[in-house]
This record gives C-alpha cells, sequence and structure tokens, in this order.
C-alpha cells in the first residue's frame, strides 16, 4: 500500500509504480491518508493495477470507484483507463511529463507527483494546497491558494525550485512541506 508519509522511494516494483500512478489520479483533492486504502483495495484484487481493464469496463470501474468513496470516480475511471489503453504512458520507469500529461486528467501536479515520488533526480514542484501555503508563508507574492495552470505552474515551479536549501532533494523538500502542512501547521 502507499504510504503518503513516506511516498519517496525509488525502488518501487513495477506493480508498485502502477499503484502508486493510480494513487497520483485518484488523491487530486482528496485526503491521501483516506485515498491510499481504497486505492489499494482496488488493486490489491488483481495482479497488475494497469490490467484494469481486463477486469472491468470504463462503466463498471466507475461504479467500483464510486463504492470505494473517491471522488470525481467517471472522469478518474476515463483517467485510468485511458492509462492502461494503447496510448497509456508507456513504461513507468522511463515515461516522461510529455507522456503522462498527454493521458486525459493528468496534469502538471499529478505526472510531477508521481515522477518526484519514484525517480532520483527529478527536480519539478508539486504544487498542492500545501506547497502554495507555504511559498506564500515564506514571501512569495501573488500565489493563489489553488494549484494553477499553464505558463503560471511553471513560473512558481521554478521559484519553488529556487528555494530548495541546499543538500535536499526537491522530492524530499517537497515531502518535508507536505507532511509538516498536512498536519495542520
Amino acid at each position: 500500500m502507499i504510504n503518503p508519509k513516506n511516498i519517496v522511494r525509488y525502488d518501487y516494483s513495477y506493480r508498485e509504480l502502477e499503484e502508486l500512478l493510480i494513487f497520483c489520479v485518484c488523491v487530486a483533492g482528496k485526503r491521501a491518508k483516506d485515498i491510499a486504502p481504497r486505492v489499494h483495495s482496488l488493486c490489491n484484487r488483481i495482479a497488475s493495477p494497469l490490467c484494469l481493464n481486463i477486469y472491468y469496463t470504463r462503466e463498471e470501474l466507475a461504479k467500483r470507484l464510486k463504492k470505494l468513496g473517491i471522488g470525481c470516480y467517471n472522469a478518474k475511471a476515463g483517467t485510468i483507463y485511458d492509462i492502461v489503453g494503447p496510448n497509456g504512458p508507456g513504461d513507468l520507469r522511463t515515461c516522461s511529463l510529455s507522456d503522462l500529461e498527454a493521458i486525459k486528467g493528468i496534469g502538471p501536479k499529478t505526472s510531477r507527483f508521481f515522477l518526484m515520488s519514484s525517480r532520483a533526480g527529478v527536480v519539478h514542484a508539486t504544487l498542492d494546497t500545501h506547497l502554495l501555503r507555504w511559498m506564500r508563508d515564506n514571501g512569495v507574492e501573488n500565489v493563489p491558494k489553488s494549484t494553477p495552470t499553464g505558463k503560471r505552474y511553471l513560473d512558481l515551479e521554478k521559484t519553488f525550485i529556487t528555494m530548495i536549501p541546499e543538500g535536499k532533494s526537491a522530492a524530499e523538500f517537497d515531502l518535508e512541506i507536505w507532511n509538516k502542512y498536512s498536519n495542520g501547521s
């Protein structure tokens, strides 16, 4: 099962990478500690999470996500179905941001979250509400309360990268901020 408090790992098995990507899609707008066991329940029933299309139609997957309490279940089922389809991102160990973002429902935050959590040396920012709040708390002006898109996302990401303390990876620093701010600090 994905451990949101210790999500940055560079030794995920391929099956765990599949579950991680599905988690990254499903957690958007939800509490990670609630979604992790629900995604695990979905993925644990089958040999390979990215074979969900063999076990479920798109509609059946949406019903399963709804039953598990995963919000926006129709959209997320569509995204998961597209991940496992012929136009999916390819090898999860080598796919790029653009491979991931080519899938409807995966934007900059989700693609970066997946890559930063699973690959050493990736320098990006997962601009979630916690990181945006941290940026505001640390003097960055005009930071929105919710995840921006397009050029604004890229500009804030560049700013965040300049704020990473020496000796820390982007992923470690991002996780440190998330752990602090998700606990209500």
